[in-house]
């Protein structure tokens, strides 16, 4: 591949072909890269830049063949990379963040989530994230593709000359007119958009579900799927085929469960702002926003009238004023019936429809960054922590996302097992922090501190299975698996006390043995030399003591060392013949009692 890819080169700026296009000779050359080469040269000099055969200026022709080999080597060279947080993905191409098999199970490709919201400055900015949901083939990533040929024209955008030429077809996300579903769980563009915003800048990114509107056939996933597009989204798209009818409102309703319960659970505002686009519209000659507000308020009408109200979290959602619906009219034959997505191939007034719709939420992108639910604004880095933690709580609760309301359930159940961790942290840290001082260590012997985790294991365990909430057989595996987890650290940090314990006991009792002994070997033998010291002026009685003194300190250190070799070897030798840590056997007169710690605790 790496071979291959140097066929790809432009030989003007060495860089991988971009928009390749062919002149007389037969070599390739990115457009703008020979248009530039051309503006340069004389009139009479015009040659291939490669090989200098002679060519007519201006005379380029687009090379579909080679465009679409460049793309197939480079995606394929970006599989054959293993993507790492640090990893540049290459700008301007699609990238799955989550994917889904065919058993419904969603999984979360943690590296490339970092690279997309942590690549070029996005981690330390305020990110808008557009993110676009509703059912198949109704023309969800044709309208994002048009997006994307708004945001890269933010320079030249006026009149919709950004929108291209009438023969161009249409590139970026994955589509296609027909039955086949083609986006299969979350992707992404790779590439950040950078807008003003009040002097700074805003990075927009681009999101494209497919599935979630699916609860017909598997509502777990749908659940599943809102709950990924709620995290990636500060402005919603909901998609809709001909105009909001019940199925409709039943998802948003569904999807507007799902983000409160998100919200909550993430501290994050649960829909910023939501876009009811509805497409191919027929029911009257009034489109865009005001055919919009005119068929909102007959939805609200409706909802209004119920008694109860069947929808109640969507009329919420319908009142506010951070929701909006557009009206967009059908596209035309030429688009339906195999067509690139092509300017031509619309019908006037859904180009202008089109380029309208674009043009408001690009014009409105900055002022819906990503906020918390105190509204103060979330960085690319912090979105990625909480999308990352999503995915664990899924990977744990694999069966925990059957309704909104078990969704709410698992949550609270994973609030209550982290405060349990939290708190096994705090008492471990405690303990470890006493055990550093040799005093504090042997007030209490190994079986009791034993003991004292056993104890809290067991008031943690209690304290969570009275928190925590049905279904019973859900709450006892979690159970079970917490259990072991706080065991785990409890006997590691357990196998480091009995060694400090052990070494600790040993310097205790070496320098108590050794330490006397020491002192009267020192005044013995500073007695020797009390004569010359009296001679130069100090008494013997001083000298004796001074000697008594250094012998003592001498002979502590001593034992203090030997000690902590007896000590450590007494230790290693004990876990050697006894690995069994829970069953001691019963002190003699001459052992210490498990009861009887060195020092005794006198707190």
């Amino acid at each position: 591949m790496e071979q291959l890819r140097e066929d790809i080169i432009c030989s003007i700026c060495l860089q991988v072909l971009n928009n390749p296009v062919s002149i007389e000779c037969g070599h390739n050359f990115c457009r703008d890269c020979l248009v530039a080469h051309q503006s340069r040269a004389f009139a009479w000099r015009h040659c291939c830049p490669e090989c200098r055969a002679s060519c007519s200026r201006g005379r380029m022709i687009p090379d579909t063949r080679i465009k679409n080999l460049v793309e197939k080597i480079a995606e394929q060279l970006q599989e054959e990379t293993e993507l790492g947080p640090d990893v540049q993905l290459e700008p301007g191409r699609p990238v799955q963040l989550v994917r889904l098999d065919e058993e419904g199970g969603l999984s979360l490709d943690e590296k490339t989530l970092s690279c997309w919201l942590e690549q070029d400055g996005v981690g330390n900015a305020p990110v808008c994230l557009v993110s676009i949901i509703g059912e198949q083939r109704w023309g969800k990533s044709f309208l994002m593709n048009y997006l994307l040929r708004r945001l890269r024209s933010q320079q030249d955008a006026s009149e919709g000359s950004w929108m291209g030429q009438e023969d161009e077809p249409l590139e970026g996300f994955e589509w296609r007119m027909d039955e086949e579903q083609v986006t299969k769980g979350v992707w992404a563009w790779s590439q950040p958009f950078w807008i003003p915003a009040e002097g700074d800048k805003v990075a927009v990114l681009l999101v494209d579900c497919e599935g979630s509107m699916d609860i017909g056939s598997n509502k777990e996933t749908s659940i599943k799927l809102s709950a990924f597009s709620m995290l990636l989204s500060s402005y919603q798209i909901l998609n809709i085929g001909r105009k909001v009818n019940d199925p409709d409102l039943e998802y948003l309703e569904m999807f507007l469960h799902v983000a409160e319960v998100v919200g909550k659970h993430y501290e994050l505002e649960p829909i910023q702002h939501l876009d009811l686009l509805v497409r191919d519209w027929c029911c009257s000659l009034v489109l865009g926003d005001d055919g919009g507000k005119e068929h909102l308020r007959d939805i609200r009408q409706m909802l209004e009238g119920m008694s109860p109200c069947k929808h109640p979290r969507a009329l919420e959602a319908l009142k506010r004023s951070s929701t909006r619906c557009y009206l967009m009219p059908f596209p035309g034959r030429g688009i339906m019936t195999g067509s690139e997505g092509r300017l031509r191939d619309m019908d006037r007034d859904f180009q202008e429809s089109l380029r309208v719709y674009i043009s408001t939420l690009v014009g409105s992108a900055s002022q819906h960054v990503q906020r918390d639910q105190h509204s103060n604004l979330l960085t690319g880095t912090q979105l990625a922590a909480k999308i990352k933690a999503l995915s664990d709580v899924m990977k744990k609760h694999r069966f925990g996302f059957s309704s909104p309301f078990q969704m709410a359930i698992t949550f609270h159940n994973e609030r209550v097992m982290d405060r349990a961790r939290t708190d096994h942290a705090l008492f471990l840290k405690e303990k470890d922090g006493q055990s550093q001082h040799l005093i504090d260590c042997l007030k209490v012997w190994p079986s009791t501190m034993a003991k004292k985790f056993e104890n809290q294991r067991r008031l943690l365990l209690e304290q969570c299975q009275e928190e925590m909430k049905d279904p019973e057989p859900e709450k006892k595996i979690l159970l079970t698996a917490l259990e072991e987890e706080l065991t785990q650290e409890a006997e590691t940090f357990l196998e480091t006390y009995r060694e400090r314990y052990a070494i600790n006991t040993g310097i205790a009792v070496g320098g108590l043995v050794l330490g006397p002994l020491g002192g009267v070997v020192g005044a013995a033998g500073i007695g020797a030399l009390a004569t010359t010291a009296v001679e130069i002026g100090l008494t013997e009685a001083a000298v004796i003591g001074a000697g008594t003194v250094v012998g003592t300190t001498t002979g502590s250190l001593t034992g203090g060392y030997v000690g902590r070799r007896v000590g450590s070897n007494t230790e290693r030798q004990g876990t050697t013949r006894a690995p069994d840590t829970h069953t001691e056997r019963a002190p003699s007169s001459a052992q210490q009692s498990d009861q009887e710690p060195l020092l005794r605790d006198f707190d």
